[in-house]
């Protein structure tokens, strides 16, 4: 991210100039400067009916669009930036964990979208580590076990409310992804996702839905809700989380969030909670980030086990290459 100059005091700025000047150097700049068509802003809206309803929606969708890109984009979260036109982006990152029962742990991950050279951009190559492509990623602990995910993505459709897409992997998994955006109002968006996949003998579907609201021009809060169901013992797993952003310069940002996890095959249980919160910052260069992430976290491997209650401190060193 790169930081603006502005000789108006920050206290003073309006909601839509704080929250979009920090998108202004990725996207409205690079427009300007490129002599771009507003096509190219990712949150350019303009749906093909001329209704008054249908203008509504544009103007709502671009207006929340702006805040809530910046942050997924701050904290590379792809919950809105995967709809957005988004390009290459490379993110190298080491965690290094201490957890309170099981001492000091480390894990280095590399996540990678890039347009094929040559080929239509609605083909991308995807490289995930970190199973970011599992709906409850946005609840897993950073010490999860996921497999390396590689293979090829292909955008079929995305405008106005609706994105659809295929992706295949090398697993092998085939799987199919419906999204439908709705804005309530200036400061409240709803997402609902579905996905449906089939991975090697295993069939299975997902249901994602998000609600997002701007409490102003400094907070983003989003409640997250997810069911999963699949053909084999573990039947249907649900998980919810409460998230909010705080922006605190273009190159500061804290997020606070709690979570809960539970499946009911074999048995019915709730198999993790916690609570956390990081503070992210761009530092040195605009693709070098840390963070800080102090967790509460209350875990339980099976429904006999004894419930594991920890405290989880993870420092994070980032590298992040993004062309949206």
């Amino acid at each position: 991210m790169h930081s603006t100059v502005d000789a108006q005091p920050e206290k003073t700025k309006s909601a839509e100039v704080r929250l979009t000047e920090t998108k202004n150097i990725e996207v409205k700049s690079a427009a300007v400067e490129a002599k771009l068509t507003p096509e190219d802003d990712p949150c350019y809206s303009q749906s093909q009916m001329e209704g008054a309803i249908d203008k509504a929606f544009d103007y709502l969708n671009t207006k929340f669009c702006q805040p809530a890109i910046w942050f997924d984009s701050f904290f590379v979260d792809e919950r809105v930036e995967e709809d957005a036109r988004a390009g290459t982006i490379v993110r190298w990152y080491n965690d290094f964990a201490y957890y309170e029962k099981e001492g000091f742990k480390y894990r280095a991950n590399l996540n990678a979208r890039l347009n094929l050279p040559g080929v239509t951009k609605r083909l991308k190559f995807i490289l995930d580590s970190t199973g970011e492509d599992d709906p409850f990623a946005f609840i897993r602990s950073p010490d999860d076990n996921n497999e390396r995910d590689i293979g090829l993505r292909y955008d079929w459709y995305a405008k106005d409310r609706v994105s659809f897409n295929i992706k295949a992997n090398f697993k092998p998994k085939v799987e199919a992804r419906w999204r439908y955006t709705y804005p309530l109002s200036e400061s409240t968006v709803t997402r609902l996702t579905q996905k449906l996949y089939q991975e090697k003998k295993v069939t299975g579907e997902s249901t994602e839905f998000d609600i997002e609201h701007a409490f102003n021009e400094t907070f983003v809060g989003r409640w997250s809700a997810v069911a999963q169901y699949e053909n084999r013992d573990n039947g249907w797993e649900f998980g919810s989380s409460v998230k909010v952003y705080q922006y605190i310069n273009n190159k500061q940002a804290l997020s606070y969030q709690a979570s809960i996890y539970g499946v009911d095959e074999p048995y019915h249980y709730v198999k993790n909670a916690s609570v956390s919160m990081t503070y992210r910052q761009n530092f040195a260069r605009n693709w070098l980030f840390f963070a800080i992430t102090p967790e509460y976290n209350w875990s339980k491997e099976d429904e006999f086990s004894e419930r594991v209650n920890q405290f989880v401190l993870t420092f994070t060193i980032e590298m992040l290459f993004q062309n949206v």
